[in-house]
């Protein structure tokens, strides 16, 4: 590459690409950066599985600096010319945006996923680099039973391995040996609800000089049968608020074991509380915290992600959920234990 070319190449807008499977943690880590992001001014697109973005009301981000593709998953060839879109938003003339941050789905193929992005790389932006979330927990089990988790190890520069909060020693050393069995070229840091030293992951410039990868080998139309049918996602929503007591019973003693992810925001209506709740179930750790309502209408949200789903079941465990009446507070000892989401 000439001096030249180089130079070309710099004043381009980065793109970084935020992968990882379901739960890993990709919201919380592009929060991180949105809030410590070193003066720059980063569009964010966000993708996410299913019909409902949650991912996009969590994230942090002034309306006209954030985007969502709702089309499906981005790795697929619907979404070319909605990325493509996004993408001259944040570069046209009007725009004062100098990074673009992706957070595709939990479930985006990774090759296809960057030669998607190949197709809208033109004279505004390049690939700076590919960065895989990894949730500490369940890496091994995901790894092990999806090939897509195992393809977010393979295909990326950068490995965050999320919440090391919550591991031993012992099994940290495994992960570490399963990345480098599969990736041993990738650069690997370590986070907490993922904070990392954000220098360390922008504007890297890992493809200087490299080609793109090539389409994997099965077609685009190909890639959904042989990857997205294996999954199901649905969504629920009531405008009724939410017995919290009935919905903890269901979430903590009768969720199915083949949902693998679940998140939304629920209201339970609870006298003297404008509260939001947002509910976060990863393998078989839920989460609830609060947060205040953006909007003036609460409304209860949620997404449901696994294989085999029995929407039926599940959506009639909801309903039995639903409070005709305000609710009381939550008893304290419960109440101590949903910290607000700005303190985690």
């Amino acid at each position: 590459m000439t001096k030249a070319t180089t130079l070309i190449e710099h004043k381009k807008i980065p793109i970084t690409v935020i992968q990882g499977f379901l739960g890993a943690g990709k919201t919380t880590l592009l929060n991180y950066i949105l809030t410590h992001n070193q003066g720059m001014n980063i569009g964010v697109v966000v993708n996410d599985f299913g019909d409902i973005n949650i991912d996009s009301e969590l994230i942090e981000s002034k309306s006209e600096e954030k985007l969502e593709l709702t089309s499906g998953c981005i790795c697929c060839s619907l979404q070319t010319l909605e990325l493509q879109d996004a993408i001259d938003q944040f570069t046209n003339s009007g725009s004062n945006i100098d990074y673009i941050i992706i957070e595709a789905s939990g479930l985006a193929e990774p090759r296809d996923l960057v030669f998607t992005l190949k197709d809208t790389i033109g004279l505004k932006v390049r690939l700076d680099s590919i960065v895989t979330v990894l949730d500490s927990e369940n890496i091994k089990k995901n790894a092990s039973e999806h090939d897509t988790a195992r393809d977010q190890i393979i295909f990326t520069d950068f490995i965050v391995i999320n919440k090391v909060d919550l591991i031993s020693k012992d099994k940290l050393k495994d992960i570490y040996d399963l990345i480098h069995s599969f990736n041993p070229k990738a650069r690997v840091l370590e986070a907490v609800l993922g904070q990392i030293d954000v220098r360390l992951l922008l504007d890297q410039d890992m493809y200087r000089g490299k080609k793109l990868p090539q389409k994997s080998k099965h077609n685009r139309g190909d890639h959904d049968e042989h990857i997205h049918t294996k999954y199901s996602h649905f969504s629920w929503t009531s405008q009724k608020s939410l017995d919290p007591m009935k919905f903890q019973d269901f979430a903590n003693r009768r969720m199915p074991t083949n949902i693998y992810r679940a998140k939304g925001f629920i209201d339970f209506g609870l006298k003297g509380h404008h509260r939001k709740y947002i509910y976060q179930l990863v393998g078989v750790r839920p989460e609830l915290v609060w947060d205040n309502w953006r909007s003036t209408t609460p409304e209860t949200k949620l997404v449901f992600i696994g294989q085999d789903i029995d929407q039926k079941a599940i959506v009639a465990e909801l309903d039995k959920c639903v409070d005709t009446k305000p609710s009381e507070p939550l008893p304290g000892d419960i109440e101590l234990q949903l910290p607000k989401k700005a303190d985690l």
